[in-house]
């Protein structure tokens, strides 16, 4: 019997270390970690003293051992997040957990068929053109999955009036009714508030979107690095056409979104609007979402204001149709008639 009374001795050890080891390998594909020390940063960023180390890590996920504590599973649980216990990761069947991960996770088809055979299950039925079933629909419902949430926008400013400075906005992800992950943005562009959505498409290690902007109808696009739980950060890459600008130039900056617990959209659209790029304004912007007063949060400001590029010349990456004219003109004249 383990920490969690389940009875080991139900079924051969051996056994029980290769269902460890699938289950292990299924969760390394749905967090998009395709290499051991990936998957065991990941245990590390939510436990630093996590014993899912790279040692262990290959016993585990060679079928060679099973972890002696149930902090393992703890940490385990903690990593996928939602409503996954530590005694259902330690008990569950394969097919249980498999089905568990997949309610949350996007898993490629050709992978879990791999693993499905590879511990004696029959292989998955042909997906059909149909909608889910409100059981499907439910297996997961918004806000379990641990991107979801409210989130504080920082950027560089995209106006030249406001040049040098950042902007401040408010971001939202959330699952719809079939469990699509959505977001929605919304910036206050000289008192003017400017929305922007979209669905948002995560593999466990990058998320993408493609906001349909309100106010425009123009397309924004996201590329972002997706964070271990709990996300208090998520960052990347935003792009799209300047907004306020006549000649409508192509820009793309650094954003960083900060995980604002317990506050709502409506809290952080009061919050939106520019700001000086020092660790002063940060900091207060830090403490409206309620991070603790401590020596580190000061550093923890000016390292956002350096992570934007806000002390170089290269905060933006903008391109105008004049910075092509010469070009252009060029090619009309040398193309083949």
């Amino acid at each position: 019997m383990n920490h969690f009374g389940v009875e080991i001795g139900q079924q051969p050890l051996e056994r029980s270390w290769f269902n460890l080891a699938l289950k292990l390998k299924l969760t390394a594909l749905a967090l998009g970690c395709p290499t051991n020390k990936e998957l065991c940063a990941r245990f590390a960023a939510v436990n630093p003293a996590t014993l899912f180390v790279t040692q262990n890590a290959y016993k585990w996920l060679s079928g060679k051992a099973m972890p002696r504590t149930s902090s393992v599973y703890e940490d385990w649980a903690s990593v996928l997040g939602g409503s996954l216990t530590a005694p259902f990761l330690a008990s569950s069947s394969f097919e249980e957990f498999q089905q568990a991960i997949c309610a949350r996770f996007s898993v490629p088809e050709t992978v879990l068929a791999t693993l499905r055979s590879e511990a004696g299950l029959p292989p998955l039925p042909a997906a059909g053109p149909v909608s889910p079933s409100p059981a499907r629909a439910g297996a997961r419902q918004p806000g379990e999955h641990w991107l979801a949430g409210t989130y504080l926008a920082i950027s560089p400013a995209w106006s030249r009036v406001e040049a040098g400075r950042l902007i401040i906005g408010a971001m939202r992800i959330y699952a719809d009714p079939v469990q699509q992950l959505q977001i929605s943005y919304s910036e206050n562009l000289f008192n003017r508030p400017v929305a922007m959505e979209g669905q948002l498409l995560s593999d466990g290690r990058t998320a993408q979107s493609a906001l349909t902007c309100s106010y425009t109808h123009r397309l924004f696009f996201l590329a972002l690095n997706v964070a271990t739980p709990p996300a208090n950060l998520i960052g990347g890459i935003l792009s799209g056409a300047a907004v306020h600008d006549p000649n409508a130039r192509a820009v793309a900056c650094r954003i960083l979104f900060l995980r604002a617990h317990g506050r709502s959209i409506e809290d952080l659209a009061a919050r939106m609007g520019y700001l000086d790029a020092d660790a002063d304004g940060i900091e207060h912007e830090l403490a409206g979402l309620g991070y603790r007063a401590d020596a580190a949060r000061r550093g923890l400001a000016a390292s956002i204001v350096a992570s934007l590029g806000m002390h170089s010349t290269s905060a933006l990456c903008e391109a105008a149709p004049r910075d092509f004219t010469d070009i252009e003109l060029t090619l009309d004249r040398l193309a083949p008639a």
